[in-house]
């Protein structure tokens, strides 16, 4: 996310002297990335880049937080500003006083509310100083009773809305906090219209109407506009994971949608709402009209963490002096004790989310006290002259570019699967390593099998009718009673939509690509699956099997159609490979070539009366399927005697013997013969 930031605003909050040229070299060494400054309304203006997980500096104040620590430790002296707001214990509410609607929290999901009703409201336009400030920001500018809500969102960073009063008291005088029902209509202060799908958190009148989206946008029956005289001024820090889930369900990608999806503090509402109600005071003449209600129900504090001394040095590669060290992170706004050789550190309300584990205030140092600054070291130790065991990346890359060229799309799929997943890969569940918080249902248990992933790469693709899939990747097996590390076994995965031939042709053409040379489909007693073996020496390897299954694809919803599955060892393919190709002599002899067309019944596989005519003699040297229509399959023969030329006398039984073989075990018909 980026935030756009006027120098002088900056200014308002911090304190240097540095030249906007000195900050954005600064900042973008330790901290938050200025990527340019821009002159906008003849100012200069920071455009920074933020890292999702530091909310806590996307604001003008934030930056300014940050640019303190980072200026003064780069020798620059600078100083955060403190914020100067009313007290809102001393704040007296101007008489006649309104009465705070009826307010029903789920504490589940709202974790603070703040709010106060302001009176006197003037239909003023908004000061020129702000109106440039916006404009410099990419805001749109309205009037005055709506700007300011954006422009406090902006400066401290956390959302705040204007409801007009007396709308909500004409509603009922409540606000409810429900979650919205699949179906229902509401319409945003944009006069856009949406309808819920069901579980976003919605605030509701007496009657059940949906008042406003929470934490992403207001609606059209309770917005400011130019005749509102009374206004509610209003703050919620809300679930996260529900801001987020509205917002882009919805696609309402607003500012304060952004920021509350990123757990803003919810700390900082009191300072945003006093921040509202000086510049409410100041601008509109607006007099505050009631108590300021306030409910934390779901207030947590920063827990301490325990972080040894020598873990900085550990990761850092340098000791620096134990004061150094704290004084960055006090600065940072964490409580740092010292205990001994550990510190004790409680991280500020506003940074509990990311700063959790000793790592995390070591990197809070290391970026402070500057990367550029971290020493160079060479690697110590010897380096490795042999390779490690089990290494295939060479073969990896070969079998990558070989399928990629014959068509096929290599496909990453995650290493964690849902329990759907788990139960299609052929092992029980139970065998399965789960993890113990997984942050969705779908990403649960680790992986044995890469087939059901790639099988659901084609079910959700179901227009492409011809769709072949692979994957190189790691499968965890569990050993011993699961407290060890998984084994961990490369496995190549393969999904075809294509037939079953043509799949187990470009294993087989991968097999010649990588000088197998004696290699089998062996039949398992599942007629749908076969293993797939190679001999090394005297001994068969088995390298996997092949499959065909049937799956369920997304346009096909009545019937299931059919995929090839193939998985193989990458270790014990690395067994049976060759780097180069067999040395043969050439034959001083001619091949004697001829095509036999048989009719083959359904229930015969093909591959098998290949191998059947290929055991026939062994002047046999090669056999391929030439053609297929129909139940008919033309076979192309090569005969060969490496000593001397075969002539027909000793082809015809050969060729015999062949038919014979086929007719009695096979079933099949000779059709015709033809000489090439």
């Amino acid at each position: 996310m980026n935030i756009l930031i006027p120098h002088t605003w900056l200014l308002e909050h911090l304190k240097t002297k540095a030249t906007p040229k000195q900050i954005r070299t600064q900042l973008s060494l330790s901290g938050p990335s200025v990527e340019r400054i821009e002159e906008r309304e003849g100012e200069e203006v920071y455009d920074i880049e933020i890292t999702t997980n530091r909310v806590d500096v996307m604001s003008v104040r934030g930056v300014a937080q940050e640019a303190a620590v980072i200026l003064d430790n780069a020798g620059i002296e600078a100083e955060l500003k403190p914020l100067k707001l009313p007290k809102l214990t001393e704040l007296k509410p101007h008489r006649p006083t309104k009465s705070l609607p009826k307010i029903t929290n789920q504490p589940k999901h709202i974790k603070r509310i703040m709010t106060v009703v302001l009176s006197g409201i003037n239909t003023t336009a908004t000061p020129a100083w702000m109106a440039r400030r916006l404009k410099q920001i990419d805001q749109n500018v309205h009037w005055a009773a709506i700007d300011i809500t954006n422009y406090i969102t902006h400066e401290l960073g956390h959302p705040c809305h204007a409801f007009d009063y007396d709308k909500i008291m004409a509603l009922g005088g409540e606000i409810i906090v429900d979650e919205a029902k699949k179906g229902e209509r509401f319409e945003t202060l944009d006069g856009e219209t949406y309808q819920a799908v069901g579980g976003e958190i919605v605030f509701r009148a007496k009657d059940g109407t949906i008042i406003d989206l929470p934490a992403i946008k207001g609606t059209a029956n309770t917005a400011v506009d130019e005749n509102t005289q009374n206004i509610l001024f209003w703050i919620e820090n809300m679930d996260a994971k529900k801001v987020r889930f509205a917002s882009m369900t919805h696609d309402i990608r607003t500012v304060a949608a952004q920021l509350n999806e990123k757990h803003v503090d919810p700390y900082l509402a009191e300072p945003t709402l006093a921040l509202g109600i000086k510049l409410y005071q100041e601008i509109v003449g607006a007099q505050v009209a009631s108590q300021v209600h306030d409910e934390f129900p779901s207030k947590k504090e920063p827990q301490q963490v325990k972080v040894p001394l020598k873990v900085f040095e550990r990761y850092l590669g340098l000791k620096l002096e134990t004061a150094v060290i704290i004084k960055i992170l006090s600065r940072l706004g964490c409580q740092v004790k010292q205990a001994g050789q550990d510190l004790l550190i409680t991280p500020p309300t506003y940074r509990q989310h990311d700063l959790k584990i000793p790592a995390d205030f070591v990197e809070e140092v290391a970026r402070i006290y500057g990367y550029h600054n971290l020493p160079d070291k060479i690697m110590g130790g010897p380096l490795p002259l042999k390779r490690p065991d089990n290494d295939t990346f060479d073969l990896e890359e070969k079998i990558r570019h070989f399928l990629a060229d014959v068509g096929l799309y290599e496909v990453y799929t995650y290493s964690l699967v849902s329990e759907k997943l788990a139960l299609e890969s052929g092992f029980p569940l139970e065998s399965h390593l789960k993890l113990a918080n997984p942050l969705t249902d779908d990403k649960v248990y680790l992986r044995r099998s890469l087939l059901p992933s790639l099988n659901q790469v084609i079910a959700t693709n179901p227009t492409h009718k011809d769709l072949k899939v692979f994957e190189l990747a790691k499968v965890y097996h569990p050993k011993g009673n699961k407290t060890e590390r998984p084994e961990e076994v490369m496995i190549l995965a393969l999904s075809f939509r294509a037939g079953y031939r043509k799949a187990r042709g470009i294993i087989e053409a991968l097999f010649d690509r990588l000088f197998i040379y004696e290699y089998d489909f062996v039949l398992d007693e599942d007629q749908n699956k076969a293993k797939i073996v190679a001999k090394k020496e005297s001994r068969l390897v088995e390298l996997g099997s092949i499959s065909l299954v049937s799956y369920q694809l997304r346009s096909t919803q009545d019937n299931k159609d059919w995929l090839v599955n193939a998985q193989i060892d990458l270790n014990s393919l690395a067994q049976v490979i060759h780097k180069h190709p067999r040395y043969q002599k050439l034959p001083k002899t001619s091949p004697v070539i001829e095509d036999l067309t048989f009719a083959i019944p359904k229930k015969v596989r093909v591959g098998e009366v290949i191998k059947a005519i290929k055991q026939t003699s062994p002047l046999i040297q090669e056999v391929r399927l030439k053609d297929i229509y129909k139940d008919r399959y033309t076979f192309t023969i090569y005969y060969l005697d490496q000593k001397e030329n075969l002539s027909d006398k000793d082809i015809i039984p050969l060729r015999k013997k062949i038919i014979t073989h086929l007719t009695y075990d096979f079933d099949c018909k000779l059709i015709g013969q033809m000489a090439s």
